[in-house]
């Protein structure tokens, strides 16, 4: 259920600028991945994310699908699909409303929908450095996902909530074609504090393709029983530029 209401909640918030595709830029990749942690696994990823930049507002729009298995036995799967809206209140501070819908098997939760509002501040935005941190407050809706011995799954406590919301997004041009990047963000609850750090660098071949080397970190402070509280997913990506 949650997972069609996120769709909706999604689909209904990005159709009027999908319709309007002018000023979108956009990127596609897909490539091996190794996870550990609660998953000791190899398999692939693809991903899709899209932003549009104006005067005023900046939109974000992303798609991610982990699918690990083991052995051909056992699988375990990531979906994840987010969307931030920033609106400028100066050349360096902003205000920014940002929805998210996870359904990740790795981590012994099931269907975590999150949004929040809160305020940036841009600490450089300029060549080759651009980093902007926020600060706001959301609710994340989210159940536990218990694992039996026999292997079929219940559903546990309902940790939903308020919380206290931390972003953070980096990016430093290395060289003419090497940039680094790093995306941050902490939903802090009373049940559970989930942080996510998603780090890159990215080698671009020409000004379609590029090679990618990631790592995502997702840590639980409180995990589901038999869950461990950290994943890491490494990857090694072939990116395709749209724009």
């Amino acid at each position: 259920m949650k997972k069609l209401l996120s769709t909706i909640l999604l689909t209904t918030l990005c159709t009027p600028m999908v319709v309007s595709a002018e000023g979108w830029s956009g990127q596609g990749e897909a490539g091996l991945i190794v996870a550990s942690g609660n998953t000791d696994s190899e398999n692939a990823n693809v991903g899709l994310s899209f932003k549009k930049e104006g005067e005023l507002y900046q939109h974000e729009l992303g798609f991610g699908l982990y699918r690990a298995s083991n052995n051909d036995v056992d699988s375990a799967e990531s979906f994840n699909a987010d969307y931030t809206i920033k609106r400028n209140l100066s050349e360096r501070r902003f205000v920014f409303g940002s929805v998210s819908f996870l359904d990740d098997q790795f981590d012994g939760f099931t269907e975590q929908l999150s949004a929040s509002v809160g305020y940036g501040y841009k600490i450089f935005d300029s060549e080759p450095r651009a980093w902007d941190v926020g600060i706001g407050v959301g609710y994340r809706d989210t159940n536990e996902l218990i694992r039996l011995d026999d292997g079929s799954e219940v559903e546990g406590m309902d940790l939903s909530g308020a919380t206290l919301v931390l972003r953070s997004n980096y990016r430093n041009k290395l060289t003419a074609n090497t940039e680094f990047i790093d995306a941050f963000v902490a939903e802090i609850g009373a049940d559970n504090t989930f942080v996510e750090n998603d780090a890159a660098i990215v080698v671009s071949m020409n000004e379609r393709f590029a090679l990618k080397a990631g790592l995502l970190i997702r840590h639980n402070t409180d995990p589901a029983p038999g869950a461990e509280e950290t994943d890491t997913i490494s990857s090694v990506n072939l990116v395709y530029n749209f724009n």
